[in-house]
């Protein structure tokens, strides 16, 4: 099939028949994918999530590219764009190249990665106290690359860097002058944090000082980066919620906190719709939809905010309770089962 556009495909299994998605048909479809510069494509979901983020995208870029397609009308017609599973979110390029959008399903994400995968990965530019706010600001986390002029090898090394994660975050390379060193700065803006690093020399170092700069402050954990953490020897604090308002409601009031501690704390949320079992496994009641445990990882300490959790805790809220545990004025939650089996052991 020709592909002389660009096309971010959003292909997704579900029905057209009650939605409020405005599909396009595939002649429509595959005009587009032969002469238009890119088509950002998307179809329905069963939750509903899918199509708000989607209309939120459409409306805040207001480009005439940005459409959806429902590949359970036109399964022949996704099979030749090898598509076989649903959904996808993919980026076709001209010359046959091929992006994968791996993000989360929000509308500021999804159009990020559309204006990152059209701009040029590394932008190459020389970087000055003139410029250097506005690049550092262009992307949620934005990595510079300040190149001595001898060091060639590192500027292979950062293309390819920024060849890997084009899709996911910013890079940009510039020189530098004097006697200066190589080095890396990067900006994660969503955390409002700042790393640099002089060790430039290996891939492996790259590569460190890249999950340094993009690990989010408060995480969410999931059953794939549990044991990263738990291994970390810091201990956790958990605060459980259901709902991405309050997720992003807890990150914005604790972020100040999470930064105070992080030496010694990971601030982390859980979904307890999609870990319900969570909860009760730290002590919680069972059926629990939000609740606030500090989990000493060495030990296997745990200990309970008691507090009504009806409203979000505040920053200062928190930090007290954080106190009170060090004092010894909260006590470790005691497992009942573990209790029985010592009993049952003597």
């Amino acid at each position: 099939m020709k592909r002389s556009g660009l096309l971010l495909a959003l292909l997704t299994l579900g029905t057209s028949s009650v939605c409020a998605w405005n599909h396009v048909s595939q002649t429509d479809l595959q005009e587009a994918l032969d002469s238009s510069a890119y088509v950002y494509v998307a179809s329905r979901d069963e939750s509903k999530a899918l199509e708000k983020e989607w209309l939120a995208t459409q409306k805040s870029e207001k480009d005439p590219n940005i459409v959806s397609f429902d590949c359970t009308e036109h399964l022949k017609f996704c099979k030749e764009l090898d598509v076989t599973s649903f959904p996808t979110i993919r980026v076709y390029h001209r010359d046959g190249r091929m992006d994968r959008y791996r993000g989360e399903r929000k509308a500021k994400s999804m159009a990020m990665f559309l204006h990152r995968i059209l701009a040029p990965q590394p932008l190459e530019i020389e970087v000055n106290d003139d410029n250097i706010e506005s690049l550092s600001a262009i992307d949620a986390v934005v990595i510079m690359a300040h190149l001595r002029a001898e060091d060639w090898d590192f500027w292979d090394r950062f293309k390819a860097l920024a060849k890997t994660y084009r899709d996911r975050y910013s890079f940009i390379l510039s020189s530098t002058s004097g006697k200066k060193k190589s080095s890396m700065t990067c900006y994660n803006n969503i955390d409002d944090t700042k790393h640099e690093t002089l060790d430039v020399a290996t891939v492996d170092a790259l590569e460190s000082f890249v999950k340094l700069c993009s690990d989010p402050l408060i995480p969410e954990l999931t059953r794939r980066n549990e044991a990263e953490y738990t291994a970390s020897q810091k201990s956790l604090v958990h605060f459980f919620a259901s709902s991405e308002e309050t997720k992003e409601a807890f990150r914005k009031e604790i972020r100040p906190l999470a930064k105070k501690y992080a030496d010694f704390l990971h601030f982390t949320i859980t979904d307890v719709t999609e870990y319900p079992d969570m909860p009760s496994i730290l002590g919680l009641k069972a059926g629990s939809k939000t609740g606030l445990v500090l989990e000493n990882t060495n030990t296997g300490d745990k200990f309970h905010y008691k507090k009504s959790l009806a409203k979000l805790p505040t920053a200062a809220q928190v930090e007290r309770f954080l106190d009170d545990v060090i004092d010894g004025k909260v006590k470790a939650w005691e497992d009942p089962a573990a209790k029985g089996r010592e009993h049952e052991e003597l």
